[in-house]
């Protein structure tokens, strides 16, 4: 006879937990990535016994993974809202931002310090000067080329810069924002938005018709920046860590 079951089925998960060999070193924690795919083996919690911290990242409409993570010992660090920018030619008009030199990496790594304080790399899984340390060498790699390609600064009307934004080509349609940062004593002056101007005007320049970013899903100021540079949510997502 049916009782009428109220609780939900347990749902196994199958994918590959891939060892983040640079985050370990860097953050000297061992790290890895649960990837979740359904012709992979089942996870078990003994996949994750060699590491001190396993991310997985979800879409937010996937609650029964959510669940199924959560039994597993995951727990939300953080959501993530992917925005995608149309480049169109009339963009090539917009006023170009400067490009970075390695002489200013000292300024760009000390605004990506500040600017990037609140991220996924946060307490109580890292340190609380990790977060600072990642995106200051982020933003230097960005400068010298070794990350992403580029990195560009608006400057006010003297020429002091009002903050840097970070670009990398994706193929010869796509490019994609790593980071924007307004140095914190020029917020409220129309840095973000010249920023955006900056990044899409290179965008044009070079072809691409599409330019991607991606922000917390907490951060109002920033999505709002990007939907009024004329972007669409794509995805929304969450990162969780065990």
């Amino acid at each position: 006879m049916d009782c009428g079951y109220q609780g939900r089925m347990a749902i196994s998960l199958r994918g590959n937990v891939d060892s983040l060999s640079w985050e370990s070193e860097f953050f000297q924690l061992q790290s890895a990535k649960l990837t979740l795919d359904a012709a992979a083996p089942e996870v078990t919690p003994l996949d994750f016994a060699p590491y001190a911290l396993v991310q997985a990242k979800v879409d937010a409409d996937r609650m029964d993974t959510l669940d199924a993570l959560s039994t597993l010992g995951f727990r939300l660090a953080e959501g993530e809202t992917d925005v995608c920018l149309a480049i169109n030619p009339q963009d090539a008009a917009l006023a170009a931002g400067r490009l970075a030199v390695p002489e200013e990496i000292a300024d760009v790594a000390d605004i990506a310090r500040q600017a990037f304080r609140l991220s996924r790399f946060r307490a109580p899984w890292y340190h609380p000067q990790d977060s600072a340390r990642f995106y200051a060498m982020w933003a230097e790699k960005a400068v010298l080329g070794t990350f992403d390609h580029l990195c560009l600064w608006a400057d006010d009307e003297q020429g002091n810069g009002l903050g840097f934004v970070t670009l990398r080509r994706l193929s010869p349609e796509e490019a994609r924002i790593g980071l924007l940062a307004v140095r914190p004593d020029c917020q409220g002056r129309g840095a973000g938005r010249k920023l955006m101007a900056a990044a899409k005007q290179w965008c044009a320049e070079q072809g691409v018709l599409r330019l991607h970013v991606a922000t917390q899903t907490g951060n109002l100021a920033a999505l709002n920046l990007y939907l009024a540079s004329g972007g669409k949510v794509t995805r929304m997502a969450y990162w969780l860590y065990r």
